[in-house]
C-alpha cells in the first residue's frame, strides 16, 4: 500500500541539502506518535525497514529551488506497518505537529491520500523510478566516492543490473526468509524526447534517455 503525502509552504525554498535528514525524522517521529513500542523495535539497532520512501519536488524543480508544494511517497507491503504510519500521521495533526522545516521555510502538510493499488496481470512488469537509482558497489571502498556509489548507465547496465539482483535476493530473504532468483533490471527506455536529468553529487546537468525498471513478478 502506498500514501501520498503533501506539503505546503508559503514559497519555493533554496537550499535542499537536509531534505533526507528532514524527512528520516519526519518518519521517526511519525513512528514514535503511533508505538513507543513498535519505534524503539524499528529503530534501537540498524536493520532493514519493512518500506520505502521518497520525496518528490514535481515535474519541473532546481537542484537549489524546490516547493511551494512537495510530495512524500511512503510504501509497504507490512499492514501493520501502514496502520502504525497512518495513526502517527493523526497523531502529529491533532498535536499540531505534522509540518517540517526545509530551507528556513514551514512546510505544512496539508493532504494524505491512499494511492490506488495498481493491479497486476503479468508474470513481467514495468516500473517507473521517483528519481535516479543509486546503489554501491561492493567491488569499490567506500573512501573512493566516484566509484563507490553506481547509478543505471549505458555503460554499465550490466554491472548495476547484477548488483541490483544481489541487493533485491539479500533484502527478500531478511524480510521474507526466502531464498529467490530475482529476474529484474534496467533497460534504457528511447524516447523521442530527451529528459534533463540533474546529479546533485557532481552539480552537472547532463542529457540522456532515462532507464526504465523491467521486473519479474514475485508471487507470495
Amino acid at each position: 500500500m502506498r500514501f501520498k503525502v503533501i506539503f505546503e509552504s508559503r514559497c519555493p525554498i533554496q537550499n535542499v541539502d537536509e531534505i533526507r535528514k528532514v524527512f528520516i525524522s519526519f518518519l521517526k517521529k511519525t513512528f514514535e506518535r503511533a508505538s513507543e513500542e513498535k519505534y524503539n523495535n524499528l529503530f534501537s539497532e540498524k536493520k532493514l525497514k519493512p518500506y520505502v520512501y521518497s520525496p518528490f519536488f514535481g515535474e519541473k524543480f532546481t537542484e537549489d529551488r524546490i516547493g511551494p508544494q512537495i510530495s512524500f511517497i511512503f510504501s509497504s507491503g507490512d499492514n501493520e506497518i501502514i496502520s502504525l504510519f497512518w495513526n502517527g500521521i493523526l497523531q502529529l495533526k491533532k498535536e499540531g505537529q505534522d509540518d517540517i522545516i526545509l530551507g528556513g521555510e514551514r512546510f505544512a502538510l496539508c493532504d494524505i491520500t491512499l494511492l490506488p493499488e495498481r493491479k497486476i496481470v503479468s508474470n513481467k512488469v514495468l516500473f517507473k523510478t521517483i528519481g535516479i537509482s543509486v546503489l554501491t558497489d561492493p567491488e569499490s571502498l567506500s573512501s573512493n566516492f566516484k566509484n563507490w556509489y553506481i547509478i543505471p548507465e549505458k555503460d554499465n547496465i550490466e554491472k548495476f543490473n547484477k548488483i541490483l539482483n544481489e541487493r533485491v535476493k539479500q533484502k527478500y530473504r531478511i524480510i521474507k526468509n526466502k531464498d529467490i532468483q530475482p529476474d529484474i533490471g534496467f533497460l534504457f527506455y528511447e524516447r523521442n524526447k530527451e529528459i534533463l536529468i540533474k546529479l546533485q553529487s557532481t552539480k552537472e546537468e547532463f542529457k540522456q534517455h532515462p532507464p526504465i525498471l523491467i521486473g519479474i513478478v514475485i508471487k507470495r
